[in-house]
């Protein structure tokens, strides 16, 4: 799926009554049940992850490019009996199963989805920073 100006503002906006509520219990007083004035640090980076939220969510959830991670190749052991072995028996020698391949990303249920927008809230710049590092090393 493409990112697009609509996805965008659809998920901006379920990020911004994440991060509503997560400030609102933070400036809560809970002795007196009201809110307290003022803009702290938390409050400039909950602004910040408000605006990382729709990306981080389309690279985790949406995001369908093929990305491959680095493999490590192991030396293959040369052993004599290969050498000097027959036609027959080497194809008597069973086979090496395939390469496993990641299963399709599927659909998650409703409450997975919220779990995962309330670690979004929290960790938004950080995902989008691993991206943007990640994409400019291996691209």
């Amino acid at each position: 799926m493409k990112l697009s100006v609509s996805y965008w503002l659809h998920q901006a906006g379920i990020g911004l009554g994440f991060i509503l509520v997560i400030a609102l219990l933070g400036h809560l007083n809970y002795a007196q049940w009201r809110l307290m004035p003022g803009i702290t640090g938390a409050d400039w980076y909950f602004l910040i992850s408000w605006l990382c939220f729709p990306f981080a969510k389309w690279v985790i959830l949406e995001d369908k490019r093929d990305v491959q991670a680095p493999t490590i190749r192991r030396r293959k052991k040369r052993r004599a009996a290969d050498a000097t072995s027959s036609v027959y028996e080497r194809m008597n020698r069973p086979q090496r199963e395939p390469r496993l391949e990641a299963a399709p990303k599927a659909p998650l249920k409703w409450y997975w989805r919220v779990l995962l927008d309330v670690v979004f809230a929290f960790l938004g710049p950080l995902l989008l920073g691993g991206y943007v590092t990640y994409s400019l090393r291996h691209n």
